[in-house]
């Protein structure tokens, strides 16, 4: 009679229908998005992002989510140079971008690959880490 609880039990633990397993959890961002339209002009930031495309030795777009439109230019002279799809880091400073303004310091070329970035943020680096 002692032993008729524990066979219960045993026949009640074997005879349960199995757990359905339960989706994931959709994926979410751990920063919030739009960090560079927070920053002011003159701030430093530092972004770790793959590089989308080169446009000169000097101006190349990284690409990552937590970024404001996706995408951001970057500025740099005496830099490594990186190419795409390389991770890279990037320390720097806020700055409004004109290519007007900016060309003779950066060598820039013709305007038409920045045309996206005009009168927006960008980022004028200090340090250039390619990993």
């Amino acid at each position: 009679m002692a032993a008729l609880p524990a066979v219960v039990l045993l026949a009640a633990g074997c005879t349960s229908s199995p757990v359905t397993p339960q989706p994931s959890p959709e994926p979410t961002l751990t920063t919030t998005p739009g960090t560079v339209a927070r920053a002011e002009v003159g701030d430093l930031l530092t972004v770790t992002a793959s590089v989308e495309r080169v446009i000169t030795d000097t101006a190349f777009v990284v690409r990552d989510v937590d970024l404001t439109d996706g995408t951001l230019l970057v500025l740099s002279t005496g830099q490594p140079v990186p190419t795409p799809p390389q991770l890279v880091t990037v320390q720097g400073t806020v700055i409004r971008f004109s290519h007007r303004d900016l060309t003779d310091r950066y060598q820039l070329g013709p305007s038409g690959p920045y045309r996206a970035f005009e009168g927006g943020r960008a980022l004028a680096a200090r340090e250039l880490t390619v990993w």
